[in-house]
């Protein structure tokens, strides 16, 4: 992103399967980790070591994926268009803030988050 916005430093790994408070019991009393949020019932933050596993309802087995913070994910979504990367979703709502989707040449999904920002207010 040489002629747009920088990316942040990596705020989470998504990591994704059907029930995520299996996940959480998983990372927290097997792995070890500490759960940071659980607000809402498709996610949970649990930190593992030095690394926060954003755990989220969806397939399992797909691996992870790097998700950086931003300033301005709207700059980030127009850049990202601007240059013909698919965005598979629009916003996402998570705890504090939003997330943004998109997908590498490869197909792998990489995602950005911005705090204190709302879906609404990106509308």
């Amino acid at each position: 992103m040489a002629d747009g916005p920088r990316l942040g430093l990596l705020d989470h790994l998504l990591v994704s399967g059907p029930d995520v408070a299996v996940l959480a019991a998983f990372y927290r009393d097997v792995m070890g980790g500490t759960v940071i949020e659980d607000d809402l019932p498709h996610w949970v933050r649990v930190r593992v070591a030095n690394i926060d596993l954003g755990l989220h309802i969806g397939a399992g087995g797909q691996g992870s994926q790097p998700r950086f913070r931003v300033q301005d994910v709207a700059a980030v979504r127009s850049h990202l268009e601007s240059h013909g990367v698919p965005i598979p979703e629009g916003y996402h709502a998570i705890p504090g803030g939003v997330s943004l989707d998109f997908v590498d040449p490869a197909g792998n999904l990489l995602g950005v988050v911005q705090y204190g920002v709302d879906v609404a207010s990106l509308a």
